[in-house]
């Protein structure tokens, strides 16, 4: 077979008879501005900043819009920096076709196969195009992508495969008849393999909490408009309320999470492992139990020869292996390593039967000058209930399984056929000839990549499709530690159910499992509550990788096993796995802990409005000054929480323990900033707080006195307004940043769950922002007075300041503590888990509804 010919393909490109289809795996250039860009509270947002304008009031303007254009930019160029570099190293990974052209095998990439082009797949290719099968040999395809059925499908010349299915066993060439929308499986395929836009569990956590606060900033949004025509309200004053009102929803939640999540997965790739999308960095945090071959993990998978137990004459034997070398078509690694060692002797075939891991052997007919025969090779488990004299094989081979060698028998059969009336393999009575030893390369990172695993507490079960014994004696040599319960295959098949189970959560070691003994195990596992990564290169892993809740593929793995997997190792980079799964902990782990400041501070700014605005018709803060309090506590420190954060176990809802810190932290902030409010208040009506603000005026260049407190006022308030909103503002805020102590406390008593963080990040960042606030008073204060709006206190008011900051910390930390609020906190967290539940049940999650946790797999604390 010649294929096409080189003009052929190219006037084939010409006529557009190309596959040039593209499959995106991220959003365009284009996508990523307009989505980070035109939110709709972005627009109102810009619609407001825009009247602001036309009122000639700049600086509100400007914070109505400022924050939210450079969380455009930095999000914008961020995400396209990430894209950049994800989509450069996911080239690696694309799928590639070999075709046959001029008679030669060519390896070209998908969308450079053309109409009529010639395909060769053989066992581990994935099928990207449709066509008609010209030759093929023993094959066998995995079509459950398309099906949904698990068995193996035999084909035959003029048979059609479709793109999208798996060669499991064989070679064959088929002719391209189909690609793009022409292809039986492309809008399937398309839907499951493009980007999308559907939520991660967290983005509908904090979708539910921010549906929650927008019902809350719509209600007072309808106050504002309501009070607008009662009360002597200019058009300037109502569009700095409904700004400040809007801005209790925090509407830029769904962009950090994105955005963290693609800088995590940069991160990720940068060590060697690639997400095949940024949301995975969720579902590797909550990874508990590790599911793995020992193929590419505890070895290396370069198989040599090493001994062989020969029970006929030793050249006879030895003629025999070169005859099955030469004439299978099973051209596994086990196989290279017998050719190596013993050549390959052609001879005539007739009939074979090819390697598979639910089989356990291969068997070939042939024709050897006048003898006629069938030869086997294959797992011994396989092979003895068909031997009627063992002697010793099961003796040598417990022996050389415990020097940690892989073991096949190989057997001679009469000449007889290999496939019974139905086309089913069978086995007839056979003679054992040889026992070969096989030596697999021990990874010389094993022990300490395993070590991780251990020492951030998770459960490590090795699932192969070896002897366990040989598995067992491997762990010994890598010198890993731990005790190892060990089970076979078999084994599992005789247990009932509540055996299996009990089985799968204690053994660490499977040996001789076959895919579905994989998959039952990972699906038990699952069902008791385990969050399951599973490793895998090979076809026969396809289907547990697609049970686990998260499938990792070997670069070197079959397109089958990359295709369904959620993360590749780079270069088959075992050793770079453990660091995935850390980072993942500590993303998560970094994003619960920002969402307790961000949400602090959303919840603190609602309590505020409500109390002074709806009750008192006072305004808790202009506009500049709420950008101030944004910047303050939360944005600052937000950039740097993902760093510092502890790599903790994430099995809860993440949610309900930020709601049981932010609720009463939030109502505490809420009555400290109103109670400096109303003393600040009551201290310069009373004259026990004097500000100069004559002399603040000439300092600062204004006309007068009055035109200073017209410029700090807000409809019409007086000084000591200004004053009370001036020293709440700046209160909240420094106890904004002040609650990274508790969030991330360094000392035990600061802790109100008994975690603490030794990192010395947020203490340095904390000092870095109080000194430059101190630096804005002492050596800068016209950006105080002339762009925030603050009035200048007497020294010494911020040192009360200070104290009544520290007091807050300390009898928060207690409420927190002992749960004093326990009420308030159960009544809303059981109203925001009705919500979550009916958001679940909308099934708006990540495609594969088993890469993610749900509300039944993951637990609340408390």
């Amino acid at each position: 077979m010649m294929g096409l010919t080189s003009e052929e393909v190219a006037k084939r490109k010409a006529e557009g008879l190309v596959n040039d289809s593209e499959v995106r795996t991220s959003r365009t250039y284009t996508d990523i501005f307009v989505k980070n860009a035109f939110t709709p509270f972005n627009i109102i947002l810009f619609v407001l900043g825009i009247l602001l304008l036309l009122c000639n009031n700049l600086i509100s303007a400007v914070s109505a819009t400022g924050i939210i254009i450079v969380n455009i930019l930095i999000s914008t160029i961020q995400e396209m920096r990430a894209k950049r570099r994800l989509d450069k190293i996911s080239l690696l990974t694309r799928p590639r076709v070999t075709v046959l052209r001029d008679g030669t095998e060519v390896t070209v990439d998908q969308s450079e196969v053309v109409k009529d082009d010639v395909v060769i797949l053989r066992a581990g290719d994935q099928a990207m195009v449709d066509g008609i099968i010209k030759e093929c040999r023993s094959v066998e395809m995995d079509e459950s992508l398309l099906t949904g059925e698990s068995s193996t499908v035999r084909k035959k010349v003029g048979d059609v495969i479709y793109s999208g299915s798996n060669c499991v066993i064989g070679e064959l060439y088929y002719v391209v008849t189909g690609f793009g929308e022409d292809a039986y499986a492309s809008k399937m395929l398309s839907s499951a393999k493009k980007f999308t836009s559907k939520k991660t569990p967290l983005q509908m956590e904090t979708g539910t909490v921010t549906k929650m606060l927008m019902a809350i900033a719509a209600i007072l949004f309808v106050i504002t408009i309501i009070r607008s025509f009662f009360t002597d309200t200019s058009f300037n004053d109502l569009l700095e309320t409904v700004v400040l009102c809007l801005d209790v929803v925090p509407i830029a939640l769904f962009l950090l999470i994105t955005l963290t999540y693609m800088i995590a997965a940069m991160r990720m790739a940068d060590s060697g492992v690639l997400l095949q999308r940024s949301s995975s960095v969720e579902s590797i945090s909550h990874v508990d139990t590790v599911c793995m071959d020992k193929t590419g993990t505890i070895t290396t998978n370069k198989l040599q020869f090493e001994s062989a137990e020969y029970l006929i004459p030793e050249g006879d034997a030895k003629h025999l292996i070169s005859v099955f070398t030469g004439t299978t078509g099973s051209k596994n690694r086990t196989v290279e390593a017998l050719t190596a060692q013993f050549g390959a002797v052609g001879v005539q075939l007739t009939e074979e039967v090819q390697f598979s891991s639910e089989r356990k052997y291969s068997a070939v007919r042939v024709v050897d000058g006048s003898d006629r025969y069938t030869l086997y090779m294959g797992a011994w488990t396989s092979l003895a209930p068909h031997v009627q004299q063992a002697g010793n094989i099961p003796d040598v081979i417990d022996s050389e399984s415990r020097k940690g060698l892989r073991t096949v028998v190989m057997c001679r059969g009469d000449d007889r056929p290999l496939h019974d009336a139905d086309d089913n393999p069978t086995i007839g009575p056979m003679e054992p000839f040889a026992v070969i030893s096989i030596r697999d390369e021990v990874r010389p990172d094993c022990r300490e990549t395993i070590q991780v695993f251990l020492d951030n507490g998770m459960d490590l079960k090795v699932i192969s499709g070896d002897d366990p014994v040989t598995v067992d004696s491997l762990f010994s040599i890598a010198g890993i530690p731990g005790k190892r319960e060990i089970v076979s295959g078999p084994e599992l098949e005789a247990m009932d159910q509540e055996q299996f189970k009990e089985t799968a959560l204690r053994c660490n070691i499977f040996g001789r499992m076959k895919p579905e003994n994989k998959e039952r195990v990972i699906e038990t596992l699952k069902a008791e509550g385990r969050y399951v990564a599973m490793i895998g290169d090979g076809v026969n892993d396809v289907k547990s990788l697609k049970t686990a809740q998260v499938g990792v593929s070997l670069e070197s793995g079959s397109g089958a096993a990359r295709g369904v997997a959620d993360m590749i190792l780079v270069k088959d980079n075992f050793a770079a796995l453990p660091k995935a799964l850390v980072e993942g902990r500590r993303t998560v782990s970094g994003m619960r802990d920002i969402l307790k400041l961000y949400l602090t501070r959303n919840f603190t700014l609602a309590v505020m409005f409500v109390t002074l605005f709806v009750l008192f018709g006072k305004i808790p803060m202009i506009p500049i000054q709420n950008t101030f309090y944004a910047f303050i506590s939360v944005s600052i420190m937000a950039f740097f929480m993902t760093i510092f954060a502890k790599p903790d176990e994430n099995r809860e809802l993440i949610l309900p323990d930020v709601l049981r810190y932010c609720i009463p932290s939030a109502l505490m902030i809420t009555a400290f900033s109103l109670a400096v409010y109303g003393l600040t208040w009551y201290a310069s009506d009373a004259g026990l707080l004097v500000i100069d603000y004559a002399a603040m005026a000439e300092r600062f260049g204004y006309a007068s006195e009055q035109a200073l407190i017209d410029h700090l006022s807000w409809h019409n308030s007086g000084v000591s307004e200004i004053a009370a909103r001036s020293a709440m503002v700046l209160f909240a805020s420094v106890a904004g940043l002040l609650q990274i102590f508790i969030i991330c406390p360094r000392w035990k008593f600061m802790s109100y769950d008994g975690r603490t963080n030794k990192s010395m990040v947020p203490i340095v960042i904390t000092a870095l922002i109080l000194a430059l606030i101190t630096s804005m008073y002492a050596f800068f204060p016209e950006i105080a007075v002339n762009l925030v709006g603050f009035t200048l206190f007497p020294a010494g008011s911020y040192l009360l300041l200070l104290g009544f900051t520290l007091l807050l910390l300390a009898l928060e930390v207690l409420v927190i503590r002992r749960n004093l609020l326990r009420r308030l906190i159960d009544r809303f967290e059981e109203y925001y888990m009705q919500k979550l539940s009916e958001e679940y049940s909308k099934g708006d999650v990540i495609e594969e509804t088993d890469s993610i946790p749900s509300i039944p797999s993951l637990r609340k604390k408390g």
